[in-house]
């Protein structure tokens, strides 16, 4: 992962003050970084389905640590300034960790959340600018990054007909446990719409969302909020394609 990643954590742009989002704990005994690395990427999504993605990142102690040319002297913040190229139709929310907006502090696991509606479709590169701040002296001196290599792709919208003939492979939750947030990941053979669908074990839905799968890998996020923990099913629906899994809940 490179050495500068933990900023793409706040690479979507229509900042907001807050998010609903909880940080994976998977991460929390990493030095810094940020999940999904540029490798992985943002998911993909389609026009006119409802796209979600979340981030987690932990911010360097040292600046040094985010790029060679930047001075070894320590972080106070990072705050996201700019964001370039978000497709038309989503907006980031921040779990901002200080009274300052999309604000982020060393050593924190923090998360952000990107969603909406995308209205265009195509290849959305993506270029973060960020604003840096070292106590110096007693007074903040800021230093402005902007990095690349990020990306977010959106299909064309598709007609009700090519959603339904999807297949589903290759599912799991990971974690399993999980202490509050697993990422479920499949598989499609083709783009097509999905329902995620979380139940208890008396059958009661819990939690729906419907998602844009893409070909290939798909990851959707969930979020335990408040329920209890013990055992639950979930099930990833495209027309006549199903799958139910179990994921159990352990803080």
């Amino acid at each position: 992962m490179k050495r500068y990643l933990f900023l793409a954590v706040m690479a979507v742009a229509g900042l907001e003050a807050a998010a609903q989002c909880t940080p994976n704990p998977l991460y929390q005994d990493s030095v810094f970084g940020v999940w999904p690395d540029t490798l992985t990427d943002f998911v993909s999504g389609q026009v006119g389905m409802f796209y979600s993605d979340t981030l987690n990142l932990i911010v360097p102690t040292n600046a040094a640590d985010i790029s060679p040319n930047l001075p070894a002297v320590a972080i106070d913040s990072v705050k996201l300034d700019q964001v370039i190229g978000l497709p038309p139709g989503l907006s980031v929310s921040c779990n901002s960790q200080t009274a300052a907006p999309c604000t982020f502090l060393p050593t924190v696991l923090g998360c952000g959340l990107i969603e909406g509606t995308p209205t265009q479709d195509g290849f959305f590169p993506i270029d973060l600018a960020v604003i840096g701040y070292s106590n110096i002296g007693g007074f903040p001196i800021p230093f402005n990054q902007t990095f690349t290599g990020y990306s977010i792709t959106i299909a064309p919208a598709v007609g009700i007909a090519e959603r339904t003939r999807a297949g589903i492979s290759g599912v799991r939750n990971v974690p399993n446990p999980f202490a509050q947030r697993t990422t479920v990941e499949f598989t499609l053979d083709r783009p097509a719409e999905v329902a995620f669908t979380v139940y208890d074990l008396v059958g009661a839905e819990q939690y729906e969302v419907r998602i844009a799968g893409k070909t290939g890998l798909n990851r959707v996020p969930f979020e335990a909020g408040t329920l209890g923990d013990g055992i639950y099913l979930y099930r990833l629906t495209s027309g006549a394609s199903s799958f139910t899994g179990r994921m159990v809940l352990h803080r």
